[in-house]
């Protein structure tokens, strides 16, 4: 009927405006034709886009779109597809891919362009959803964990690093921190993106009790991919790690509220036409769980934040995006006193400490991100993004510690226990530090598919300016009295004399303007050779422009600092045709990390300008075993690695506090083994264990000690993270984490002997969860208020499940002979905590 109407309503309005007159035939019939021409080449086609979804909104690449009338097309990376039809009153298309049910769709077509979504539903036969995300990135070097699949993290700090914790190659010693050593590397060898949007942690944090909550919130995550090294030349120049985290696209309108001891959080979405919408916000205090500390006082700590993502389709070929954070965290102490009992059965000691004073402690992190995401066709799309993020952070304190040391010996009396005095003296701490931090960035990154896999290219322009204001002294008063003294050091030759009078000093004004500009370019192969053997190759290479430059003071010079680095990187994999389904995996690289401000400040507070980039070259040996275990699919992941490192500038860690040399004045080694099993012990469910077993040494160049352990050497380590529920009981789920790991070196701060080392003890921890979603119960989900409610889930957690005292430093006290003895500081107890849930 369309076609009639279009060849009908021309030919009658010719045939009614013709006066058969000879002169007027010529024109009128040349007016026909090219109004027939027009209305032909407007009206004979209808585009018809759209994207095909999963049901959880994840997009389905390579659906096969397929229409009579039409050539058929592949929906790309992204689920996007666009398809050319014929004019008519309706058009029959039909999806289809494996495992996935096949969808047919009959749509009226209506004007010249359209947009038609649609969302798969899983075979009922498919094997569970870990195993699906498993095909879709064979040959990956990440680690993929879908927030979806995990119902409940428990934990003091139960946040995507959490989770990130529990995986292999991967050590930290502190559940109140959200930071982490990947490899033998340090905190600041990790890069962490967000929305494409690299994060920027705070530098002044000192202690996990300080640290507040990550600036990632679990509720809006949608999945996180993580890789202990070899990643690609798309992700940027540090040696250790990579973490991309994507927060969900909004399908309906969905929220979520819950409640605990700890605090609160709100979250919700929505998607209207082309407009959606993510919310959350976040109210947390560790106050509760500080209770269990040695040291008491007044905690008064709070952590706020608001995080929002707006999205808005402006056509099926463009979309736009912005992000935007503000994050605000205050962590303030009065301390009173403290006692701690530590030593051996031979010989115990007590120290009591009594404090005079207060800490204040501020850090606060404001993020605005735009990004522009255009993808014409099925084989090209283009992202553009811009980046502002403000850290502004600030640590006064000046608090006095007025110390005794006690030896305890078991009296005659059942009970008794006698004190004898064995040391008394004073600390004074004083601090007024202030750190200002911007980065501007904007980048552009492209995707190009062409046969036998794609290239993908981009380009990164940053500015960071740092202002920071040092002013922070140490005071010691051992036994009473000070005057300059020498504390024996076990192992050191030297011991001169050290003043206790500020045993610590640094004064400084610092301002640094760097600028960054980063380009990659990497191909992707994959094909199938003639024994069905599949083969994926990825070549790539960065190229990396630092410029930094550092105002001199009192003068009106300025130093410079300029450096062009040339990263290679490389990863290939084979899954040769057999029963077993193995896949072989190597990646190597170099990873050059130019240096950020905390690599340039002395201990003192002065600037080094000169320092180069540190060198990481890496080889990855890597296996992926996917079989069965009682019919249900689990994959086990092996890595064996190694790695050199070059120009390091070597560092010192107190608690969470890295105090660098400020010299690239060392190499390093690491290598080890690692190995993972995940899978699904339940259905929905997905759990996974890792061992990890390292070694990790640093030669500082011309001190004599050759090789010694670096500060993150953790020799082995066991983790697990486990869901579970009973069949008949499917209303209790329960979840535990369990970590084990071996303790790393740990020196007196002052000490110059670095052949003395010694180690924090075993870290041992196991959280355990229980939740009851009362949903599950059937009398209930038949009430009228679960029409309007999805789910409430309440729950009590259990951290610390055994009590097991784990130690995070060591404070370092003088007895009356200016012994030192190194005395524990112990991380949190055992702590019960309650939480109520409720999405809708």
């Amino acid at each position: 009927m369309a076609k009639i109407q279009f060849f009908l309503g021309p030919c009658v309005f010719f045939v009614l405006s013709m006066n058969f007159s000879n002169r007027n035939i010529i024109y009128r019939a040349a007016v026909f034709a090219i109004f027939f021409i027009v209305a032909l080449t407007s009206t004979s086609q209808v585009i018809v886009t759209g994207r095909v979804t999963e049901k959880r909104g994840e997009p389905l690449p390579y659906v096969k779109v397929n229409v009579a009338e039409a050539s058929p097309v592949m929906t790309d990376t992204r689920g996007t597809y666009r398809i050319t039809l014929p004019v008519a009153d309706s058009a029959r298309i039909e999806f289809s891919l494996m495992g996935y049910r096949d969808t047919t769709v009959v749509t009226v077509l209506r004007g010249t362009s359209m947009i038609l979504d649609i969302v798969l539903q899983e075979k009922s036969e498919l094997l569970d959803e870990l195993q699906v995300v498993a095909r879709q990135n064979e040959g990956s070097p990440y680690s993929h964990i879908k927030l979806s699949d995990v119902q409940q993290m428990v934990g003091p700090a139960a946040n995507v690093e959490w989770l990130v914790k529990t995986l292999p190659d991967v050590s930290s010693n502190n559940e109140l921190s959200s930071q982490y050593s990947v490899r033998g590397g340090s905190y600041d060898e990790n890069l962490v993106y967000l929305n494409g949007v690299e994060i920027i942690r705070p530098q002044l944090v000192r202690s996990g009790q300080q640290e507040g909550q990550s600036i990632v919130n679990p509720d809006l995550v949608d999945r996180l991919d993580f890789s202990p090294g070899g990643f690609e030349a798309r992700f940027g120049d540090k040696m250790s790690s990579v973490l991309d985290i994507t927060y969900r696209r909004p399908q309906g309108i969905h929220g979520r509220v819950s409640a605990s001891l700890l605090g609160g959080t709100a979250s919700v979405e929505g998607s209207i036409s082309n407009f959606s919408f993510l919310f959350g916000a976040r109210q947390h205090s560790n106050s509760y769980i500080f209770k269990t500390l040695d040291t008491k006082g007044t905690y008064n700590t709070s952590y706020t934040d608001i995080q929002t993502i707006l999205s808005y389709k402006i056509s099926h070929a463009l979309d736009i995006s912005f992000l935007g954070i503000w994050s605000r965290n205050r962590y303030g102490l009065v301390p009173l006193s403290q006692t701690t009992t530590f030593g051996s059965f031979m010989e115990t000691l007590q120290l009591d400490i009594y404090f005079d004073g207060q800490e204040s402690d501020r850090y606060n992190t404001l993020l605005g991100s735009i990004a522009l995401d255009w993808h014409p066709s099925e084989t090209f799309s283009m992202k553009w993004g811009a980046s502002v993020q403000s850290n502004t952070e600030s640590e006064l304190y000046d608090i006095q510690d007025q110390y005794w040391l006690y030896e305890l010996a078991i009296g005659s009396t059942i009970g008794q226990v006698n004190r004898f005095d064995r040391g008394v003296g004073t600390f004074l701490k004083h601090a007024r530090n202030r750190l200002a931090t911007g980065v501007y960035s904007t980048k552009v990154e492209g995707v190009h598919y062409a046969p036998l896999g794609a290239w993908r290219w981009g380009l990164n322009v940053s500015y960071e300016r740092t202002h920071d204001r040092v002013s922070e002294w140490k005071w010691v008063d051992s036994a009473g009295y000070s005057m300059p003294t020498t504390y024996e050091v076990p192992g050191d030759s030297l011991n001169e004399p050290h003043s206790p009078i500020l045993q610590f000093y640094a004064n400084a004004d610092n301002m640094v303007h760097t600028i960054r500009t980063a380009a990659y370019l990497q191909r992707e192969y994959n094909w199938i050779t003639d024994r069905e053997s599949d083969l994926r190759l990825t070549v790539g290479g960065r190229v990396h422009y630092y410029s930094m430059s550092i105002p001199v003071a009192n003068t009106d010079s300025t130093a410079h600092n300029r450096q062009v680095l040339f990263s290679p990187r490389i990863n290939f994999s084979v899954k040769p045709r057999t029963k077993a389904r193995i896949m072989f995996r190597t990646a190597a690289g170099l990873y050059q990390q130019p240096p950020f401000y905390r690599e340039l400040r002395r201990s003192d507070g002065t600037l080094n300008p000169d320092v180069k980039a540190q060198c990481s070259y890496q080889l990855t040996q890597s296996l992926d075993w996917d079989f069965k275990i009682l019919k249900k699919p689990f994959r086990l992941t092996t890595d064996l690695y190694g790695k050199f490192v070059d120009h390091l500038v070597p560092y010192t860690i107190d608690n969470l506090r890295i105090r660098y040399a400020a010299e690239n004045s060392a190499q390093a080694y690491a290598y080890g083994l690692s190995m993972r099993l995940n899978g699904e012990f339940v259905e929905g469910l997905e759990s996974w264990a890792s061992i990890s077993i390292m070694q990790t040494k640093e030669l500082v160049k011309g001190d004599g000690y050759g090789w010694q352990p670096r500060p993150s050497d953790q020799l082995f380590s066991f983790k697990c993270f486990l869901q579970d529920y009973i069949p008949k009981m499917r209303w209790w789920r329960m979840s535990l984490t369990l970590f084990v790991g071996t303790g790393t070196p740990v020196s007196f701060p002052y000490q110059t002997d670095r052949s003395s080392i010694h180690r924090l003890p075993t870290y041992f921890r196991v959280d355990w969860g229980n939740s009851i979603q009362l949903s599950r119960f059937p009398k209930l989900a038949r009430t009228k208020f679960f029409h309007v409610i999805d789910d409430i889930m309440i729950s009590l957690d259990v951290f610390n499940l055994f009590n097991y005292h784990n130690v995070v430093s060591y404070l370092w006290v003088a007895d009356y002979q200016n012994t030192y003895y190194p005395v524990p500081n112990y991380l949190t107890a055992r702590q019960l905590n309650v939480k109520l849930t409720m999405s809708f």
